[in-house]
């Protein structure tokens, strides 16, 4: 009962472009991965979260997102590429895209891919029709997902330990299907700024100082 609030650090205000390198003898093919700060579903206003979500499933979700296909399918300038919303967090979180070359290409090729495809849908949005087939794939997973005992553990655990709760994942592919063309592009818009973003890369040690 004599427990002190807990003070929860908070990210600094991100207003610049920051990068990190790591070499190591052991990295046999090069990658990167580029990280923005961004709300979670405790923290982001209505919507945003889940319009989030879907930037994801349609920029990386999987080998028919945008990444994979105009990267690794028509360039093949990448053996990976893809993109990731962590929402389930109590604070605010992390949204990322990541990309390793393929053959002869040079990560600055894929990197630069990579970001020609956010400012694509930054600047033109989504279609509905590819939207609605996000949807589908990711309603379609959560309904996967309820078949192991463990994913459904996860699933109730995590929402209940970040403020959520269990109204919050029964109701979660509804809101799902809520989200609009618009609100994707607004919160790519938004959040997937390059001037506030860190990246980082992993290089095989003869590229370190290039």
């Amino acid at each position: 009962p004599d427990l002190r609030p807990r003070i929860r650090p908070v990210e600094p205000e991100q207003n610049t472009r920051r990068t990190v390198t790591l070499t190591d003898a052991r990295v046999s093919v090069p990658s990167f991965s580029t990280q923005w700060v961004v709300p979670s579903y405790h923290t982001a206003k209505p919507g945003e979260a889940e319009a989030l979500d879907l930037l994801a499933e349609i920029l990386g979700g999987g080998n028919r997102s945008r990444l994979y296909q105009e990267l690794v399918v028509k360039q093949g300038i990448a053996s990976d590429a893809a993109a990731y919303f962590q929402g389930t967090m109590l604070d605010d979180t992390n949204f990322t895209v990541y990309g390793a070359p393929r053959g002869d290409a040079k990560l600055a090729d894929v990197e630069a891919a990579v970001d020609a495809e956010i400012a694509r849908i930054v600047k033109d949005g989504v279609s509905d029709d590819e939207l609605e087939r996000a949807k589908t794939r990711y309603v379609r997973s959560m309904i996967f997902a309820r078949d192991k005992q463990d994913d459904m553990a996860n699933m109730y655990g995590s929402t209940l330990a970040t403020g959520g709760n269990v109204k919050d994942v029964q109701e979660w592919p509804g809101r799902i299907r809520k989200v609009t063309a618009d609100e994707v592009k607004a919160v790519a818009a938004r959040y997937l700024v390059l001037e506030h973003s860190t990246t980082g890369y992993l290089l095989p040690q003869q590229q370190a100082g290039n």
